[in-house]
């Protein structure tokens, strides 16, 4: 990796406290909001500065197979923590 592209990303990284946030709740289930209005709601994979994971369940009615989403963190308006 390039020095200045490696350093770049790292500003990023340190400036985004919400995935920050989000890395305490990895393996919980969530629902996101995205800025565009979208609600994702899943058990969340894995956080990283960039990019945040979230396994969908499959649903019966309309019919959607179990899937991975990925939400860049920059997208992300807001979360909450679906409690047990």
């Amino acid at each position: 990796m390039d020095y200045k592209k490696g350093v770049i990303i790292m500003f990023f990284c340190k400036k985004d406290c919400l995935c920050k946030l989000l890395e305490s709740y990895e393996g919980q289930d969530i629902s996101i909001r995205t800025k565009s209005g979208d609600i994702i709601e899943g058990e969340l994979e894995n956080v990283n500065c960039c990019a945040v994971q979230i396994l969908e369940e499959d649903l019966i009615s309309p019919f959607l197979e179990r899937r991975i989403t990925v939400v860049r963190c920059e997208a992300i308006e807001s979360f909450s923590v679906i409690l047990p």
